[in-house]
């Protein structure tokens, strides 16, 4: 196979891993052109943002609903999750998220 039909193999591979990373994401922005290796980085870091916001407004919520059942903030969370985390990858999550209280950090 020529070094040609490599890049234009490798294009096509970018592209549609760009497409499914946009779809899944909602994103109905224009298609990236130019080079598509730093398009596809910043789809990633997209989709990275995007459930890093997720994931703090989870904690946030968590946090409010304990401390509105119990009158205080927990030191520990735990949950289990199903999530599509990426495209055609659904998981199951174990979320665990201890905070150490002043106290015992001071000994």
């Amino acid at each position: 196979m020529s070094n040609h039909h490599q890049k234009i193999g490798a294009s096509k591979s970018l592209n549609r891993t760009i497409t499914e990373l946009m779809a899944h994401m909602d994103d109905d922005g224009e298609r990236p052109k130019g080079d598509l290796r730093k398009a596809l980085r910043e789809k990633i870091g997209d989709l990275a943002e995007s459930w890093f916001r997720k994931g703090f407004n989870r904690g946030h919520k968590e946090a409010h609903r304990h401390f509105e059942e119990q009158g205080a903030v927990p030191t520990t969370l735990k949950t289990k999750a199903k999530r599509t985390l990426a495209p055609k990858q659904r998981r199951k999550v174990k979320l665990r998220s201890t905070i150490k209280s002043k106290s015992t950090d001071a000994g």
